[in-house]
């Protein structure tokens, strides 16, 4: 499979941020998610396995994100496992009811699952067989997950010597109502109903022996009776009953415990039954069996997300060890909104305004220019340009007048600040200021988009300050931040290049504004190099950083302050507008 698949995922994580609501990061090793937001590691480029686990854990992650009420509580571990499988599977119908794309993603995952084995039940573990039958049988059904459909059919020929036939048929016509799901709460109750179905059956069970034990012992002593002494019938007057009992009627009210363990059965640790040599042996094995289905934990399966998010783990652990972080560039931290970092008052815009009032109109001049239509000489035309005809005689054809066509400037440009810790104090509020001026000027200029982001934000996110689509005067008091963490400008690459991926515009720039070292210089490179080759010019703008924004940038400037602004600015896209 081609490497932009996995290429995409930041986009697509960025786009379901969007289109659905739910908040997804790229970042790291680890898949989960806590409720709202959901975590996807950073994966190999070109690998079709990660693609088909990583989408298809998104899917169902956003299916609980929007669906899932979390509020509600199980009883037992085997409760939880339960409805967790019949919850999986109402959220998936309705993910796929909205979105038809998601069926499809889901159905690759649940087919890659059963390939690895993921859902089959360990022989010596009823209650996996148990779930995994109803796992299986009801995706099979409700959501046309054909994969599954061996496993269930597997499953269900071996439960009834398990459980009797009755028990399995009372469950499955329960689970015929699974596709009518609507709520969290009723995937629960369904569940809280397949189990009480068991527990009836065990107390049934339970009951069934004493009685049969009665019995027995009624007759025995019934038959006692008639094969006595007819003399017997009579007693004599003044001896009571109970002195004439004999040894067989003393058996027959109490009968003694057998002491021969070959007679009955034997249990191991875990409640699963032996082999042994009495007739009872599989009553009671069935009756340890179905113990064990409700009282053990089953642990993590049938829980899909959980199954998905050990691979997807284990993929990106594994390609880290063989290739290096540096490898792992696909990275999306996500977005922050401006006012939960806000702290303080922004900048004053007419002052910055003020202050970079040449920057405006020399850029303004440049770009005029690069605008302009020249006219040089041709081989063809219709037009003789009189100042070229001496070339003639030399043989040189281009004597014909043709004019240069220039395209409109039609360029996005990112911006990235640098607040980490390091920049706090003058470098903060020189940064502030020189952002916004940037996002100001450029945004007035024609054929130019631009869009400002912060970095870092909680856990590592972006913070956008200006997007796309909106101008510095309407966005100005998201400047009103304060510096605070490290430098993870990789995650903050990271974001742009998602940015960027989704714009339509012929040329793409993105300017970072920092002070110094970022945190894993080996990983911004590998990024810095993606962005490069996907077509992405990169600028540095160094904040009092003594000149080490070199070391990352090769069109690179430096200011102390921002009356040096126009003049580096100047120099940065007078170079990248003039090529």
């Amino acid at each position: 499979m081609n490497s932009i698949f996995i290429r995409s995922l930041p986009v697509v994580a960025m786009a379901m941020g969007d289109k659905m609501g739910v908040k997804v990061r790229i970042q790291g090793t680890q898949a989960m998610t806590d409720g709202s937001t959901i975590y996807l590691p950073v994966l190999p480029e070109g690998d079709e396995s990660a693609w088909i686990l990583a989408r298809g854990y998104l899917d169902h992650e956003a299916g609980h994100v929007r669906h899932t009420d979390f509020s509600v509580r199980e009883d037992t571990p085997m409760h939880k496992a339960l409805a967790n499988i019949l919850e999986d599977i109402r959220i998936e119908q309705a993910m796929g009811w909205t979105y038809p794309g998601c069926a499809a993603n889901l159905r690759k995952l649940a087919e890659h699952l059963a390939h690895e084995g993921a859902f089959t039940p360990s022989a010596n573990k009823p209650e996996q067989l148990f779930l995994g039958w109803i796992l299986a049988e009801c995706r099979s059904r409700v959501l046309k997950q054909s994969a599954l459909a061996p496993i269930a059919q597997k499953a269900r020929g071996t439960l009834p010597k398990l459980l009797g036939a009755v028990l399995v048929d009372q469950v499955e016509t329960l689970l015929k109502r699974v596709d009518g799901l609507s709520t969290t709460r009723q995937a629960h109750d369904l569940a809280k109903e397949i189990l009480a179905l068991l527990q009836q059956a065990q107390r049934q069970s339970q009951q069934k022996p004493t009685e049969q034990k009665e019995k027995s012992q009624s007759s025995s002593c019934s038959d006692q009776e008639q094969k006595g002494d007819p003399q017997n019938d009579q007693e004599p007057p003044g001896e009571p009953s109970s002195a004439k009992s004999t040894p067989d009627d003393q058996n027959c009210a109490d009968p003694p415990e057998s002491g021969s363990n070959d007679s009955r059965s034997r249990l191991d640790t875990d409640g699963i039954s032996e082999t042994s040599g009495s007739a009872g042996s599989s009553s009671d094995a069935g009756k340890a069996i179905m113990k064990r289905i409700l009282s053990k934990d089953p642990g993590a399966f049938g829980d899909l997300g959980q199954m998905t998010a050990d691979a997807l783990q284990a993929a990106s652990d594994q390609a880290v060890k063989e290739n290096g972080m540096e490898s792992m560039t696909g990275i999306y931290p996500g977005e922050q909104l401006a006012k939960e970092v806000a702290c303080g008052s922004p900048p004053d815009l007419h002052q910055v305004r003020h202050e970079t009032v040449a920057l405006r109109s020399k850029l303004a001049r440049l770009v005029q220019a690069s605008k302009l239509k020249r006219s040089c000489a041709g081989r063809l035309g219709r037009l003789v340009d009189h100042r070229t005809l001496h070339r003639l005689p030399a043989g040189d054809p281009r004597v014909f007048r043709r004019k240069e066509e220039k395209r409109a400037i039609n360029t996005a440009v990112i911006v990235l600040l640098d607040r980490s810790g390091s920049m706090s104090g003058p470098r903060m509020e020189l940064a502030r200021r020189t952002v916004l001026a940037l996002a100001d000027v450029l945004g007035t200029i024609p054929g130019i988009s631009v869009a400002t982001g912060a970095f870092p934000g909680k856990a590592g996110a972006v913070v956008s300050m200006t997007p796309f689509g909106r101008t510095a005067s309407q966005t100005k008091e998201n400047y009103a931040m304060t510096a605070n963490g490290g430098t993870p400008l990789a995650q903050a690459l990271g974001w742009a290049r998602v940015q960027m991926a989704v714009r339509q515009e012929r040329r793409k720039i993105l300017l970072v504004a920092t002070d110094g070292q970022p945190s894993n210089p080996g990983l911004v490179r590998a990024l810095l190099e993606k962005l490069e080759s996907e077509g992405v010019e990169l600028m540095g703008l160094g904040i009092l950083d003594q000149g080490t924004t070199r070391h990352l940038f090769a069109r690179h400037r430096t200011v102390q302050s921002l009356s040096e602004l126009p003049e580096a600015v100047f120099g940065l896209f007078q170079e990248a507008l003039t090529e």
